[in-house]
Parts: structure tokens; C-alpha cells; sequence
């Protein structure tokens, strides 16, 4: 479903960004309880936020099923608690309040790491890269000559800010409610190109290959994993999870299972970030 505020001009949209990160605030404002280990395991029963439509991380299959990257790692957590996984479908505007207020234990979900969502959640550790790039028909090079055309974005996403900042004033940046969208837009003809990532344009290429290409490339993203701030035990167990199954190569053989690559380098620290991976 399209979400179009091209009458709204730069100046609406981002009182809209702010109106939506104060009630982020609000969110995690409110007094949730913490999920502790020992809970989870009395419940038998840990709930994952995760995505549903971008693969290879997460999506659902033939089968109904969930399948993917995110999917396959957090059954490992489950299994190492003894527990089983359940999911809760996020979407980039809901997730952070979804984690803060207890609705789900812990994000799984292609969640950049910036400093200001950690002001509000407590990071475990970066879990995969990727690269943010706008797409379209080969010719483009530089951002300025996207002047006049249209791009989609997912609303709301990391993305959304990064192409609104970087894109011409002129440029008609359209919104859509979820990632299946705006690629849908693109390759439906809808919008010339599309702000996107790079585990995302694996579905474009193979909806239309060759047609597209990454025309700029505008940074690298770590992705985290993230408890709530008061889920502090859950947050040091998850931390040392993945600084186990990093070592002995278990987190390699379940990226390379979805991405066809080794497990990413990736930060040990961040400025103004702080992990419970040690």
C-alpha cells in the first residue's frame, strides 16, 4: 500500500520524522517488564520481532513458513534456552516500540545500528552488513542527476532518512509501507528508482534481470540484534551467545547458508553505541 506525501514538501515530512521519534521516546518511556532469562524458560516460549518479506534474512516461504537468515538464528537461541521461538511480524514503524513495551523479547529484524535508537534500546552485537544503494536503469551515476525523477523507500526506514537526506530537493521521494512495496513500484514502473539494500535487490534482479543496476552507492550498514534497556541479563546472555558462535564458526555456516558468503567483518565497538557482546 502506497503512502504518498508528495504535497507535504521536505519541511512536513520532517516534522512527521520528529512527531514519530518522540513517540519512540514515549514508547520506551513507558515501564515494561524485564525479560529475564529465567522467565523465558519458565514460559518455555521467546518472542522474536522479525520482518516477513525480506529474504534472505526473513520471509515466508512456499509453506507458509518462516525461513531465513534471522529465522535460522534465532532457533539456535531458542533451542540453546531450551524454549520454543515465536514470532511477531514488525514493521519499521512499529518495532521499537513493540520491544520497549514487552511485546516481543527481542529484535531480530534487519535493524540498522545509529546512535539514536540507542538512546532507547540496548544493542547485543552487529549481525550482518549491507550496503544501501539507489537503483534504476543504468546511466546514472552521481545523486545529483536523480533531479526531477521519482524513488521509492520504505517509510520510515533507515533508508527513508538516508535517500531524503541525500537526494535534490526536487526529487520526488515516494513512500511506501513496507520494503515489498517499493520494490513492487520499481518494477512495476511506477517510480524510476528505488532506495534500497543489497539483500533486497537480490529479488529485483531476479524479477527482472539486468534491468537494473546499483547506480549510487550511498554507505555500508551494520545490522543489530537489540533487547529492551531493562532486559539487561537477556541482553548479556545474547551478547555472549554470539561472541561463542562467532568463534566456532557457527554464525559463518548459517550466513554463508543464506548469503553465499563468509560471515561479514563487522565492529567490534561503535561510537555512542554501546553492545553486551564483549
Amino acid at each position: 500500500m502506497k503512502y504518498d506525501i508528495k504535497g507535504m514538501g521536505r519541511r512536513g515530512f520532517m516534522a512527521m520524522t520528529a512527531v514519530a521519534a518522540a513517540a519512540t521516546m514515549l514508547a520506551a518511556a513507558v515501564p515494561a517488564r524485564a525479560a529475564t532469562v529465567e522467565e523465558i524458560k519458565s514460559k518455555g516460549t521467546i518472542t522474536f520481532g522479525i520482518v516477513t518479506d525480506q529474504p534472505p534474512f526473513s520471509f515466508i516461504n512456499a509453506s507458509g513458513k518462516n525461513e531465513g537468515y534471522d529465522i535460522d538464528l534465532s532457533q539456535m537461541m531458542a533451542k540453546e534456552l531450551g524454549v520454543e521461538a515465536a514470532y511477531v511480524p514488525i514493521t519499521s514503524a512499529n518495532r521499537i516500540p513493540q520491544l520497549v513495551t514487552g511485546k516481543v523479547d527481542m529484535l531480530i529484524c534487519v535493524l540498522g545500528i545509529y546512535p539514536d535508537r540507542a538512546k532507547v534500546i540496548q544493542y547485543v552485537a552487529p549481525y550482518a552488513a549491507i550496503s544501501a544503494s539507489i537503483y534504476g536503469p543504468k546511466g546514472v551515476t552521481k545523486i545529483e542527476e536523480l533531479s526531477g525523477h521519482s524513488i521509492a523507500v520504505e517509510k520510515g526506514s533507515s533508508m527513508d532518512k538516508s535517500v531524503t537526506a541525500a537526494a535534490p530537493k526536487d526529487a520526488d521521494i515516494r513512500r511506501y509501507d513496507d520494503a515489498s512495496s517499493a520494490v513492487q513500484a520499481l518494477l512495476s514502473g511506477q517510480v524510476e528508482y528505488l532506495g534500497s539494500y543489497s539483500h533486497q535487490f537480490l529479488g529485483v534482479e531476479k524479477a527482472a534481470p539486468g534491468k537494473f543496476v546499483p547506480n549510487i552507492v550511498l554507505k555500508t550498514e551494520y545490522l543489530g540484534i537489540a533487547v529492551a534497556p531493562q532486559s539487561k541479563e537477556l541482553g548479556e546472555w545474547a551478547g555472549e551467545f554470539m561472541a561463542r558462535h562467532e568463534k566456532d564458526g557457527t554464525l559463518s555456516e548459517i550466513y554463508k547458508k543464506a548469503f553465499g558468503t563468509e560471515f561479514p567483518e563487522v565492529p567490534a565497538s561503535m561510537e555512542g553505541i554501546p553492545f553486551t557482546k564483549k
